[in-house]
């Protein structure tokens, strides 16, 4: 397959090259008429604006063309520049991938290809701040830590939130990791020195510099993923709301397993996370779909939204539906104990079992035949108040 890559960069002339499907590579500062037939073409948003769409389709009317555009700071104008990709039949990427993505995606697409590597990555986000992201995923790293022999590891992404607050944490946070991240130079050990261990699972805070919230880099939290599967089996990624963030949108490119965590505030499920999907997530090709749904909180009253509406609202199949526990969510936080641990056998603990199930079918984990846990002298809801 012969490829013409309009950029001034030619990082993307070496990778596309290192990979088995391209056979020819032609890096091209300007549109300009190949000397050979073509198979496919890749357009830098640094050097190819969407008005030379036209010109484009003129010289390439039939072939895959894909446009990867330079930082559009705009909602409305990344949704129109969607729009005019569309009208040409040329598919957008997501301007927040690295080089090394965006060839990957590439090949993906014309290939029919999918990137099994990344299956073990399972991404969480939330309809909005407040939907209960962390809680959710705090507790499934401690449901699955358990059942599973592999080494779990939580990473947290939110650069709002470090949720260092569930436990008593004593490792590093996101931000200590910026120059490390910044210069590529992030090393496996450095990785282990940064986290912590709380019973089962690992983890790394996020991000507590304010000034530095809007400020990592794709490429930097690329790094970290690709330096955290070198050391750790199954990575749970706590993604936050903010889909206008690298490490957001790191985490949604990375993973091949997507839970959207809400709850029955319409201003989650009908006012924020709508206008985040068809403003930043539709334009770069994502789908409905690709998410499975948790709801969170869960109240079964005639007065609020039903599971199936939820569903049907959010266009979104639902993984399992976590009952709301009250007052004992804040007295577990305050104690610094997680959920899963205090209130044994019941629905909660029972319905996150079953989404650690189906992570562990989906990531083909090995389960522990014996699993000894800290629960065996739990006595239900009660134990919270000791």
């Amino acid at each position: 397959m012969d490829i013409v890559i309009i950029s001034k960069d030619s990082t993307y002339k070496e990778l596309f090259l290192q990979q088995e499907d391209i056979k020819v590579a032609l890096r091209w500062d300007d549109l300009k008429k190949p000397t050979i037939d073509i198979d496919v073409v890749f357009l830098d948003g640094e050097v190819i604006d969407i008005h030379q769409f036209s010109s484009i389709r003129e010289q390439f009317p039939t072939i895959p063309v894909f446009y990867k555009p330079k930082s559009i700071n705009s909602d409305q104008i990344m949704k129109n520049v969607s729009r005019v990709c569309a009208a040409h039949k040329i598919t957008m990427l997501s301007e927040h991938l690295t080089p090394e993505q965006v060839v990957t995606e590439v090949i993906n697409k014309i290939s029919n290809k999918s990137d099994y590597l990344s299956k073990r990555i399972i991404s969480f986000f939330g309809t909005h701040s407040g939907a209960g992201v962390s809680t959710t995923v705090f507790n499934l790293a401690r449901s699955l830590s358990q059942k599973v022999d592999e080494r779990v590891l939580v990473l947290s992404l939110n650069s709002w939130d470090p949720a260092d607050y569930f436990y008593h944490y004593n490792g590093h946070y996101l931000n200590d990791l910026k120059v490390d991240l910044k210069t590529n130079s992030l090393t496996p050990f450095r990785l282990q020195e940064a986290v912590s261990f709380n019973l089962s699972f690992y983890h790394l805070a996020g991000n507590r510099d304010i000034k530095m919230q809007r400020f990592y880099q794709p490429y930097e939290i690329e790094h970290l993923i690709k330096v955290a599967q070198e050391v750790f089996d199954v990575i749970l990624i706590d993604a936050g709301t903010h889909f206008d963030t690298a490490p957001t949108v790191q985490a949604y490119l990375s993973s091949n397993l997507k839970f959207l965590v809400t709850n029955q505030e319409e201003k989650g499920y009908r006012g924020y996370f709508p206008y985040v999907y068809q403003q930043l997530i539709e334009p770069i090709g994502g789908k409905s779909e690709e998410f499975m749904l948790v709801i969170n909180k869960f109240q079964p009253a005639n007065t609020l939204i039903s599971e199936k509406s939820l569903e049907d609202e959010l266009e979104m199949t639902k993984a399992v539906t976590l009952p709301d526990v009250g007052d004992l969510g804040a007295i577990s936080a305050y104690q610094k104990r997680l959920l899963y641990d205090d209130i044994s056998d019941s629905h909660y603990t029972k319905n996150l079992d079953l989404l650690s199930n189906l992570i562990i079918s989906e990531c083909q984990l090995k389960e522990k035949v014996n699993i000894d846990t800290d629960r065996k002298e739990k006595k239900g809801l009660f134990s919270l108040f000791k």
